[in-house]
């Protein structure tokens, strides 16, 4: 832990506990600027030391849980040996005491974060300024500052402007996020990718727009959204979707916009375009190539084919909490094929007869 790091988290103590003057606020906010990198943990830290829980999800005292955390905020932070250092006078350790009790919250919380995303099961969520980037093979949800909620898909990044909470809800999406949009007839919602750009005003819908995959998908589940396609070609067109309709636009289609447009219906309270959202990969009727590319995100590896005809074989199923080698396993009984695994690096051949 680094001098900066350990100044953030002790400004951050002292601003839970009411102790922080002006100037150490204007300090932990010029700290966190220059080390945004912390601004995961701060968020952590506000939405939770005041319910801390135990494993089981019980809540528990949060005094009590913060002095049990003392000596891990200690040794965190490398503080001297109290027995080597000259006693204060006890009104000094009484005006210090409701700090040190937020700082040893603050403690439990940090050294407490990496276990928790290891419970969940998800991998570590990178927090940039206005930025959200989860890794392959994660997935998590926030709260934007407008109440939005979003879910954020595995290789996804997410970035929203400085003007966001003045009332310009926009969002920039690579990757596949699904939104619940606090209602607000004043400031419409933006989700801009690549090649298309969703204007709504309260509703849900899941947006997968991932650079490389040629097609953006838009999936509403509720309410009302207009989307604005724009064509390699440079055409463009908006199209208006009803709840249950699912837009796939192929944006690398060098004829006419409307070749690149397929419009189909799901059932929203069935639909595996969202069903990631519950940490299940759903797929029907899904070329392989496709799938593999699905299945690199869920897991974090990456899949290559020797043999090209395997790509277009059809495949239907769900996985929940499978590993890579049981979800190939469980392929293999639709359609022959062999596959060798080097670390994270998957060959897929046809099985030879």
């Amino acid at each position: 832990m680094t001098e900066d790091q350990v100044r953030v988290y002790t400004l951050m103590a002292r601003r839970m506990a009411g102790e922080a003057s002006p100037a150490e606020l204007e300090e932990l906010q010029r700290l966190l600027k220059d080390h945004p990198e912390s601004g995961f943990v701060v968020e952590v830290l506000n939405a939770t030391h005041s319910l801390p829980a135990n494993r089981d999800g019980e809540t528990v005292d949060g005094k009590a849980w913060a002095e049990k955390s003392w000596s891990s905020l200690e040794a965190s932070m490398k503080l001297p040996d109290p027995e080597k250092v000259t006693p204060a006078s006890p009104s000094r350790i009484r005006k210090l005491r409701p700090w040190l009790i937020a700082a040893a919250v603050v403690a439990g919380i940090i050294l407490t974060i990496p276990f928790l995303l290891r419970e969940s099961g998800r991998s570590v969520l990178v927090r940039e300024s206005n930025s959200i980037v989860m890794e392959k093979g994660g997935r998590s949800s926030m709260t934007l500052p407008d109440g939005t909620k979003v879910w954020v898909n595995g290789g996804s990044k997410l970035t929203y402007g400085d003007d966001f909470v003045n009332g310009t809800r926009e969002v920039f999406l690579e990757g596949e996020a699904s939104f619940e949009v606090a209602p607000d007839a004043a400031h419409p919602f933006n989700v801009r990718t690549g090649n298309v750009d969703i204007r709504v005003l309260g509703t849900r819908f899941n947006v997968k727009a991932y650079p490389g995959d040629g097609e953006v998908q838009t999936t509403l589940l509720s309410g009302k959204v207009s989307t604005l396609l724009r064509s390699a070609a440079g055409q463009s067109r908006e199209i208006i979707l009803e709840p249950g309709q699912k837009l796939s636009f192929d944006y690398e289609q060098k004829g006419a916009i409307e070749d690149g447009i397929t419009l189909s219906q799901v059932i929203p309270a069935d639909c595996e375009e969202t069903a990631w959202i519950q940490n299940r990969l759903v797929f029907r009727d899904r070329p392989f190539r496709l799938l593999a590319r699905d299945l690199e995100r869920w897991y974090n590896v990456t899949i290559r084919f020797e043999d090209a005809s395997l790509e277009n074989e059809l495949f239907s199923g769900a996985f929940d909490r499978q590993q890579i080698g049981e979800a190939l396993k469980a392929l293999q009984i639709a359609t022959p094929f062999t596959y060798t695994q080097n670390g994270a690096d998957i060959l897929i051949r046809r099985a030879r007869k």
